[in-house]
């Protein structure tokens, strides 16, 4: 297994710690700490502290996406037995697991820089888009699979579960405890796509 380089272990450690500790709170010197290189190696690589941000979020989107293909792109599996599995996996990646609940560096990004740097909005607002979308496509393969009724708007019910996700996350975040992420499961499937 190839060594990591010096770009990918500062965008390695600052996507932790931007996302337990915010945008703000995260400093340069900090990660350059963490990541134990010079002040020099994270200038050779980012002109400023939001080209990193920048990377650090595409990273976090790249890993998210490879995780909803890894559970809605099966085939063999019902489409709702992949959402519900799917949502599963995310309660448990991050909810509590003997740790704080630092939450979705997505949203936690939103609420925190997205009104104040354009570029850093698009690019959360692209990712939540595309996160949205593999969502949406599974709930077409489940109405297409008569496993949701016809009159189902699959983009508005994967906006609403997106939303609603990032709604839980905060909340559980705040309450550090996983009981807004059950919630938000239990209304998805039992409400929101009870066939």
């Amino acid at each position: 297994m190839s060594k990591q380089t010096t770009k990918e272990n500062l965008i390695t450690v600052g996507l932790e710690l931007i996302r337990s500790a915010g945008y703000t709170a995260t400093g340069i010197n900090q990660v350059l700490e963490a990541a134990k290189v010079p002040k020099g190696s994270f200038y050779h690589h980012f002109a400023t502290k939001d080209e990193f941000v920048l990377e650090v979020i595409q990273r976090y989107a790249a890993g998210e996406q490879e995780r909803w293909e890894k559970f809605l792109d099966d085939s063999d599996t019902s489409a709702m037995k992949k959402l519900r599995v799917y949502f599963k996996d995310l309660i448990a990646t991050y909810g509590r697991r003997g740790g704080p609940i630092s939450g979705c560096l997505l949203g936690n990004l939103s609420l925190e820089i997205a009104g104040q740097n354009e570029e850093i909005r698009k690019l959360l607002a692209k990712a939540f888009d595309a996160w949205q979308g593999a969502i949406a496509k599974t709930i077409r393969e489940a109405i297409e699979k008569k496993e949701l009724p016809k009159t189902i708007k699959a983009d508005e019910v994967a906006a609403l579960l997106v939303n609603n996700w990032e709604g839980a996350q905060a909340r559980a975040k705040t309450e550090q405890n996983d009981k807004p992420l059950e919630l938000f499961l239990n209304n998805a499937f039992n409400v929101l796509l009870k066939a």
